[in-house]
């Protein structure tokens, strides 16, 4: 009798993906109780498990389980811990990006979890558009920061904080900051020439 093994990711990280047998289903350990199953059909010489959701084999592109119908396995990767995806798509962890121009898309940081936060946040950009995830939402797909004209000259400074040729974000959220003088500091503070911040709040003005 064989036992179905956990597959994991490249990281060691495990994956909702299990294999027995030579058979590899969606059946994610913390939603066992609901039952969920999904046999998928991979190469198994060819098969690799991109993160805790997506996996894939050199034909085809699963998502917690669900076959991608007419996206390509090829350049299909993890961008970081927010962001999977490749030429054709970007998905967030709940869903489809709504990328606008998935080809030249890029995470502008590792998609980690903000020590103020308790969700996975994340910014990225494409040759529009910059966009913004926030896990904590339920909302599918990242929000485009309309405000920001120019992507090149999008960074992010921090966990928190980023900022334009025009403008100051936190968690996606423009501030009344000068871009100019502003300066991250420590332990969630920054400052331009005006005001103190600690996340994006102001506390000396």
């Amino acid at each position: 009798m064989e036992y179905a093994r956990i597959l994991k990711d490249q990281s060691g990280a495990p994956s909702g993906y299990r294999e027995c047998g030579g058979q590899v289903a969606w059946m994610p350990r913390q939603e066992s109780y609901q039952n969920i199953f999904r046999q998928v059909k991979l190469d198994l010489k060819t098969m690799v498990v991109l993160n805790h959701d997506f996996i894939k084999d050199s034909q085809r592109v699963y998502r917690t389980g669900t076959l991608l119908r007419g996206i390509s396995p090829e350049g299909f990767r993890v961008f970081n811990k927010v962001y999977t995806g490749n030429h054709q798509v970007i998905y967030t962890l709940y869903g489809d990006a709504k990328v606008a121009h998935p080809a030249s898309f890029e995470a502008l940081d590792d998609g980690g979890i903000p020590p103020e936060a308790h969700f996975h946040q994340s910014y990225g950009r494409d040759e529009e558009f910059v966009y913004f995830f926030d896990a904590f939402t339920s909302t599918r797909h990242a929000v485009r920061l309309r405000s920001c004209k120019d992507p090149k000259a999008f960074v992010v400074l921090s966990d928190s904080y980023a900022k334009d040729d025009r403008f100051v974000y936190c968690c996606g959220g423009k501030l009344k900051a000068d871009p100019k003088t502003f300066q991250v500091l420590s332990d969630g503070y920054a400052r331009d020439c005006r005001r103190l911040f600690r996340y994006g709040v102001v506390q000396v003005e």
